[in-house]
């Protein structure tokens, strides 16, 4: 099979799994937001927050090494399995052990038996997470859905059960340790048949390895830091129900890009990696990539700005109306996130974990002052706007520091490639808030349907008329041929 034809049948694997998580997710925070408190939501946040951070440990950063580097034999991967064990027993520890000084930073003392309860999921997932990588350096995107379909499904429903039955924000817990279950269940059942590890272990098979997996390891800290920073602020400034509220509008707003943002970037890696030696194709391929995800996200996250202020109370009821407003704010700084995301397989593929690390310092310390200074003077609105200020700062350097250095020249074709996605996109999103204007408020579930899909056809429309490549290569993509 070409690599064309291998790339386009992961993006639809991808694409599927995608669909059918997201449903899964979408279930559970229907459920979650009926039954559930906002301080839940936000107590559950800081857990999240916790937990995301210590992944940025769970592999030290080796495991885009082992795609990056495309082979490896037989005994490094024995020894790096041990080590990705080794690693998870570590942080299980040292976030029970922790528990305390954290629960004192958010001043949140309920913090504690969560999170050591929820930290067992580090005890889990080392065990499959290397034959996950390894599918995905082969690209073999249809064993991979299975899995991610059967863990979400899985944990939507225990976590939704939970809540039916009065378990408050233990329901979330019980869905987190569930899914990691059943993904890790898959991927043994899977990688012990093909990837089985040896009683083996040896540091020099850690050689070349560790140094690249220092520098990922590195910009993971720091990005997943700079990209939670507001709401470590917003849970430590402004207390846990604020940080409900404000997770519920991350949360939702960052669904499409958590969804649409896999189907090309899990496959945009290892295909990079493939053509890393040739500047053309690895230029060609990432703005493809680039106006594949700015065609699909841009429509969703400003459609997301535009019927906002109907679909929050309608879909998941009154008690969210304070949330509207950080939901439109934060659908934008989504969308900004979504079109710089590719990029860090860009710089994998060429081996510049180091560039990607040297980024994220900056991001870091542009980015706290101003949102210390957000929520100060304006709260969590104010928070979530010096957010979208950074990052339309931020878009516009990256060409210049992140995506040049490593591609020849192409910024007139990076700025086609982002800019005439967004026009459409803004131009369906006006169309829609003039629509909305002409019926009577509140808009019934019909209404707002009805707004829906007149904005998903005329966002195809346009789509059709100016930007037909596109259209094609997105027909292409979903059904896998090309």
């Amino acid at each position: 099979m070409s690599l064309r034809r291998e790339a386009l049948a992961g993006v639809k694997w991808t694409t599927l799994t995608s669909a059918g998580t997201a449903g899964a997710q979408l279930f559970q925070l229907l459920v979650l937001a009926r039954l559930l408190r906002p301080d839940d939501f936000g107590l559950m946040g800081m857990v999240l927050l916790v937990i995301g951070f210590a992944q940025a440990y769970a592999d030290a950063g080796i495991g885009a090494a082992l795609v990056h580097r495309q082979t490896a034999s037989r005994e490094q991967l024995s020894s790096l399995y041990w080590l990705g064990l080794v690693l998870g027993l570590v942080i299980w520890l040292i976030l029970c052990l922790g528990g305390p000084l954290l629960a004192a930073f958010f001043r949140e003392p309920r913090l504690v038996p969560i999170l050591r309860v929820v930290s067992v999921v580090f005890l889990i997932l080392p065990f499959g997470k290397q034959f996950e990588l390894l599918l995905q350096r082969d690209l073999r995107f249809d064993l991979l859905a299975g899995q991610e379909l059967a863990a979400t499904a899985a944990g939507a429903v225990a976590a939704a059960s939970a809540a039916v039955a009065g378990a408050g924000v233990w329901a979330l817990v019980t869905g987190t340790i569930v899914a990691a279950a059943v993904k890790t269940a898959w991927l043994c059942w899977i990688g012990f048949r093909e990837h089985r590890p040896a009683l083996h272990f040896r540091r020099g098979d850690l050689e070349g390895f560790v140094k690249f997996g220092a520098y990922q390891m590195g910009e993971r800290t720091v990005n997943y830091i700079a990209e939670r920073l507001d709401q470590i602020l917003i849970g430590r400034l402004l207390g846990t129900q604020t940080l409900g509220y404000y997770n519920f509008a991350f949360n939702l707003t960052t669904q499409p890009v958590s969804r649409v943002n896999p189907i090309v970037t899990k496959v945009a890696f290892p295909v990079f990696s493939r053509v890393q030696d040739d500047p053309n194709r690895l230029r060609r391929g990432y703005l493809t990539v680039v106006r594949l995800v700015a065609s699909v996200n841009a429509p969703l996250l400003f459609g997301l700005v535009a019927v906002g202020p109907s679909l929050v109370p309608i879909v998941f009821g009154d008690k969210w109306r304070e949330s509207i407003l950080l939901v439109q704010i934060l659908a934008l700084v989504a969308l900004g996130r979504s079109i710089g995301n590719p990029t860090g397989s860009l710089l994998l593929a060429r081996g510049r974990a180091d560039l990607g690390f040297h980024w994220n310092v900056g991001l870091l310390l542009l980015t706290l002052p101003c949102l210390w200074g957000g929520a100060v003077l304006g709260g969590a609105p104010g928070a979530a706007l010096a957010l979208l200020a950074v990052q339309i700062i931020l878009g516009a350097a990256a060409y210049f520091v992140l995506i040049r250095p490593v591609t020849e020249p192409c910024g007139r074709e990076y700025a086609l490639s982002v800019l005439g996605p967004l026009t459409l996109a803004a131009v369906m999103a006006l169309g829609i808030i003039a629509i909305r204007g002409a019926f009577t408020e509140p808009l019934s579930t019909l209404d707002l349907g009805a707004l829906i899909l007149a904005g998903g056809a005329a966002y195809v429309a346009l789509l059709w008329a100016f930007q037909r490549g596109t259209f094609r290569d997105l027909s292409a993509a979903l059904l896998g041929d090309g």
